[in-house]
């Protein structure tokens, strides 16, 4: 999806980027520029670490902060708060497989996408992923109007995401104008959803 969607002077917004995979993978890519949403403080350290290593510090902006569909100051409740772990989540322990017991949890921001790109400074996504491990409808609701201008998103659809929230999912970047391409749903692990602009 990067190979064949990114272009030369575009940027990439990656939510949910743990230590960096996409945003480092994107980076190698002339004059793209990336930002990176991590709201994980041991993850976040790990991107930066991962970004200085590999000289990318010019084509990547990290922000410690989570998205969803309201800007506020809530938290990140974490089932393991360590470097490059996954399945936790914010406002609430709960994540697309249900409740869980938080062993930790870290005081955040959570951002609304449509405020995000309206800060002093900020850059408007041509590409988005979202990978939160449950928190995909709230930010797709914050970001109704960043979406309209998008030209691709791809989507982690898992667990209640699939069996509940597909069709508002679905139909949400559809008003934004964009189109499943169903060719990617057996891609890789199978749990992500490629929508792009038609």
């Amino acid at each position: 999806w990067i190979s064949r969607s990114l272009k030369p002077g575009q940027v990439f917004l990656d939510i949910g980027a743990n230590i960096g995979v996409f945003s480092l993978y994107a980076a190698l890519y002339k004059d793209i520029k990336v930002v990176a949403l991590e709201p994980s403080s041991e993850s976040f350290a790990t991107l930066n670490a991962n970004i200085r290593l590999n000289g990318l510090e010019k084509k990547i902006d990290t922000y410690c902060m989570g998205a969803s569909n309201k800007t506020k100051l809530t938290k990140l409740f974490m089932k393991d708060s360590s470097s490059g772990s996954s399945h936790n989540s914010v406002e609430k322990p709960e994540n697309q497989f249900g409740s869980y017991k938080a062993k930790d949890q870290q005081a955040i921001i959570a951002i609304k996408l449509d405020d995000l790109v309206g800060l002093e400074g900020s850059l408007k996504p041509d590409h988005i992923k979202i990978d939160v491990d449950g928190n995909e409808p709230e930010i797709i609701q914050g970001g109704k109007e960043v979406l309209k201008n998008t030209q691709s998103v791809l989507i982690e659809i898992e667990g209640k995401n699939l069996s509940n929230n597909f069709e508002m999912i679905n139909s949400s970047l559809k008003e934004a104008g964009l189109k499943e391409d169903e060719t990617w749903r057996n891609k890789g692990s199978g749990r992500n959803r490629l929508f792009v602009r038609s």
